[in-house]
């Protein structure tokens, strides 16, 4: 539903009070007009009727006001948008000329009334679509938007009559409802905006008894910059998303007291960040505090913001230096989003009329990343950047006991399901009712649980809930099996409804929905090499088999697509934590350790889902330890690919001791490796030089780290955006199937330790200068001055001639069997000991010049060669997927 307007539009009625305009539904079954078209109460009757419907349904007004000029209706959610999701809520909040978003909005006004074809007697109110843009900053003082119309307009005022009461949307997100014309203006279109109406008495608490989701304010204008909250479904993943805040917060009230006041302080940009273990709170904790930031204040205009998409639709992070409001953002697993971090701040450093900014980066721990960046954030006078907040995990636990918070997130979670139930999510295997009172069996014992992160509380609260209206449930030994048992269900309502009931492989959509979550896909590209590869290691072991069909992974992707959306500009969601870690834990057991190990050599996946998915088994091996094995095996499989990518998450997102214990099962998983018949040599020795590089880097401190991790992120190349196009309609359509990879070329730099690449650095130096000097000493000789000034040709073709050799050795692999490859080096070394034959430079005895100068030059060449691998690097191919038809 693009912009959802259409879909969305309803025909109101009241026949009684001769009134006729446009309604939006906000969810099946609930109707937002604007009061003067609905005009409820006196005995009369209001009717409502969908696009897809032909006849009106009777709606009855739950909320209204005068002073807005707005009314909730509601009616039968069966007849009346039945299809229709839940809308979400926006505002404007950016002066960005140049990406204002365009905004939509459909209705029946009277100028598309038309005469039946089949009927001239009797007429057709037809829809209409209007586009245009809205400046944030007109109207504002009347408390309206002023959308500027594009496109033809009806010739008479009158004739815009039907349209009140019509959503207008941006970017998707419901912004306002139109009202009423400016006759002053010719293109004009009054709406009144939705942030009034969320402010205004029982509308939110109207809204969520309908929809069981509470309404939030998004910046609407700000939608490809940050993540949308979780669509509301019956999955555990959704009830326990702290985004999606079921169960209210505990606790952290001075935490929560030094963000609002350092939000509040004098600086116009500042960056600061909160560390803390997984699961004590920290995305609660910023819903929290944005809570409070956009609250509605006397003479003070509330705050706006989000979450940082991952997965942004755009990068025009200028946009947030242009707000006139003040912005909160906040950067979840900031550990492992450094470069996107430094572009948000670049933005901000360099927009200078903007309102207040601040940035708040959550992480479990601050290692090595959040010093080094704070360091160039502050040269980049992005604000004073002084502030870390430590997230405890018994913070949540400050006022409550373990057993408070335990009955008061059992009923959090029966209440939310309740109304998630209303809304039409259901699940047909449950057979009994909710209930807030459900039996303790998995929160027995919670009142000795004081030192676990609050949301194990949760965990156990909502396990008893489950497990009371599904009694299969209780077959269960642990409360995290039977949230996953409630999740599986979730995933096969999905995949029935899409690949039908007897098609359904539970097994390999658990396979597929960890997959999901390791590798992501930043792209629909990306998505099909997920599921190619999840499916490929799922069925590894049973021999030889044909290909898997296109249609079948095309299929599974559209179940991952759908139960997992999107919240940003990726192609799709993820299973979110915990859940997703136990899930891994079973997929991994399952498989016999292996499915790690496997998945992360497979060869579709591109280069940043092998480096996310090393990134998730490193935050969570310390639940986990079994991942870890499934990971290092998997680099020492694959150093060339694996290794730096390896290192490089490990320094950035651990601190310096766990670091240090990585990179010794690393080095005993390569040691292993290299013993086997098949192991290249020299690849291990590159290997094991790099992991004893970064051991020497690790044994000097976090300063160590820091440079070993500058290293690699600059030798990391960006993936040729040719290799990320879409295939075109009808690409890989013809006879033969597409090429099941496409190489590129990056260069990788050889890893050695700091004294080694100061040496050869020095030698490579020398042999340059010493081949400079003696080739135009040569030049210079009697013997040559004949020649006339052709003669300095001579001396710089030798030098020439060195360093080709140096760049096309260094850079490639050469081929061995090639007659060049033999014949090159000696060559350029004879060549040179010509010219120092010609310069007839004195020697010490007893070596003879012709003796002499081959081992010099020889000496010298290689460790040129050897120096331009190591600061410029090799070009190495990998592989990326094409598409399914591979």
């Amino acid at each position: 539903m693009a912009g959802g307007t259409a879909s969305r539009a309803v025909e109101v009625i009241n026949q009684d009070k001769e009134s006729y305009g446009t309604g939006c539904l906000l969810a099946p079954g609930l109707v937002l007009t604007a009061l003067h078209v609905a005009k409820p109460g006196g005995g009369s009757v209001v009717k409502v009727r969908d696009t897809a419907s032909a006849t009106f349904t009777e709606a009855v007004a739950v909320w209204q006001s005068s002073e807005l000029d707005a009314v909730l209706l509601t009616a039968d959610r069966a007849r009346v948008g039945a299809d229709v999701r839940v809308v979400r809520f926006g505002e404007l909040v950016c002066d960005y000329p140049d990406r204002r978003p365009v905004c939509t909005m459909t209705g029946f006004p009277k100028a598309m009334r038309r005469r039946m074809s089949a009927n001239p007697d009797r007429y057709v109110d037809d829809l209409k679509t209007v586009d245009g843009r809205i400046a944030p900053h007109t109207g504002s003082r009347s408390k309206v938007y002023a959308l500027e119309v594009d496109g033809a307009v009806p010739t008479e005022v009158k004739n815009w009559q039907g349209l009140s009461g019509a959503g207008v949307f941006c970017d998707g997100l419901l912004v306002g409802i139109a009202t009423l014309v400016d006759q002053q203006w010719d293109r004009s279109v009054l709406a009144r905006p939705l942030s009034h109406l969320l402010t205004a008495d029982n509308f939110a608490t109207a809204v969520t008894a309908h929809t069981g989701m509470p309404p939030r304010l998004l910046p609407a204008d700000l939608t490809g910059l940050l993540t949308l909250p979780p669509a509301p479904t019956l999955s555990s993943s959704h009830l326990l998303d702290p985004r999606s805040q079921v169960v209210g917060l505990t606790g952290m009230t001075g935490l929560i007291d030094q963000i609002e006041r350092w939000c509040q302080g004098t600086p116009r940009v500042d960056v600061a960040a909160v560390t803390g273990l997984g699961g004590t709170g920290k995305s609660r904790l910023v819903t929290e505090v944005l809570a409070r930031l956009t609250a509605a204040r006397a003479r003070q205009r509330p705050w706006s913001g989000g979450f940082l998409a991952e997965t942004p639709v755009h990068t025009e992070y200028g946009m947030l230096a242009s707000s006139p409001y003040p912005l909160f953002i906040a950067v979840d697993v900031a550990e492992a989003r450094d470069a996107q971090i430094r572009d948000v701040a670049r933005a901000l450093a360099e927009g200078n009329d903007g309102a207040t900014v601040r940035v708040l980066l959550l992480a479990r721990t601050d290692g090595i990343w959040w010093p080094r960046l704070r360091r160039d954030l502050r040269a980049q006078q992005v604000g004073p950047v002084n502030e870390t907040f430590l997230l405890a995990p018994d913070d949540a636990l400050a006022d409550h006991s373990p057993e408070d918070i335990y009955v008061e997130a059992k009923a959090a979670f029966a209440h939310r399901i309740r109304l998630l139930q209303q809304a039409g999510h259901g699940d047909d295997t449950w057979r009994e009712t909710v209930v807030a009172d459900a039996p303790r069996r998995y929160g027995a014992d919670i009142t000795s649980a004081r030192s676990q992160p609050v949301i194990y509380h949760h965990i156990a609260a909502l396990a008893d809930v489950l497990a009371r209206a599904n009694p299969d449930f209780a077959r269960n030994d642990h409360p995290m099996e039977v949230l996953l048992a409630n999740e599986e269900n979730y995933v096969r309502r999905v995949a029935e409804a899409r690949l039908g009931t007897d098609a359904v492989d539970t097994k390999l959509l658990r396979t597929l929905v960890v997959a999901q979550f390791l590798a992501g896909a930043p792209t629909a590209r990306d998505g099909r090499a997920a599921v190619r590869a999840s499916f490929d290691v799922h069925h590894h072991g049973y021999g030889t088999a044909a290909l898997p069909d296109r249609s079948q992974l095309a299929a599974l992707d559209d179940v991952l697509t759908a139960a997992y959306p999107a919240t940003d500009g990726a192609h799709w969601g993820a299973i979110g934590e915990p859940l997703a870690t136990a899930l891994l834990a079973d997929v991994e057991t399952d498989s016999g350790n292996e499915f790690v190990e496997h998945f992360l050599q497979h060869d579709r996946l591109t280069q940043h889902q092998c480096h996310q998915a090393l990134s998730t088994v490193v935050r969570t091996a310390g639940e986990q330890p079994d991942l870890a094995d499934g990971a290092l095996r998997a680099v020492a499989a694959n150093p060339e690919l694996l290794l730096p990518l390896a290192v490089q998450t490990i320094a950035t997102e651990l601190d310096v001791e766990h670091t240090r214990q990585w990179l010794a099962e690393l080095e005993d998983a390569v040691a292993d490796r290299a013993t086997q018949p098949n192991a290249d040599p020299d690849t291990y020795e590159w290997a094991s030089d790099l992991i004893a590089d970064a051991q020497t880097r690790a044994a000097s401190g976090a300063r160590g780290l820091e440079e070993l991790v500058d290293e690699l992120s600059h030798g990391e190349q960006e993936e040729d955006s040719e290799s990320q196009r879409e295939p075109a309609s009808g690409e890989g359509e013809g006879e033969s199937p597409a090429p099941a990879s496409r190489p590129h070329r990056v260069l990788v730099k050889d890893q050695v330790s700091w004294p080694a690449r100061a040496v050869i650095t020095l030698v490579a130096l020398c042999h340059l200068i010493l081949v400079g000097g003696v080739a135009f000493t040569a030049g210079g000789s009697p013997g040559l001055h004949e020649a006339g000034w052709s003669r300095w040709m001579f001396p710089l073709m030798i030098f020439s001639a060195n360093l080709a050799i140096a760049s096309l050795y260094g850079s490639h692999q050469v081929d061995k069997t090639a007659f060049f490859t033999w014949i090159g080096p000696p060559f350029v070394v004879a060549m040179t000991t010509l010219s120092a034959l010609i310069a007839d430079l004195p020697l010490p005895p007893p070596w003879p010049p012709w003796i002499l100068w081959p081992v010099v030059f020889s000496g010298g060449l290689y460790s040129l060669t050897f120096a331009w691998r190591i600061w410029i690097g090799q070009f190495k191919e990998l592989d990326e997927p094409a598409s399914y038809e591979s």
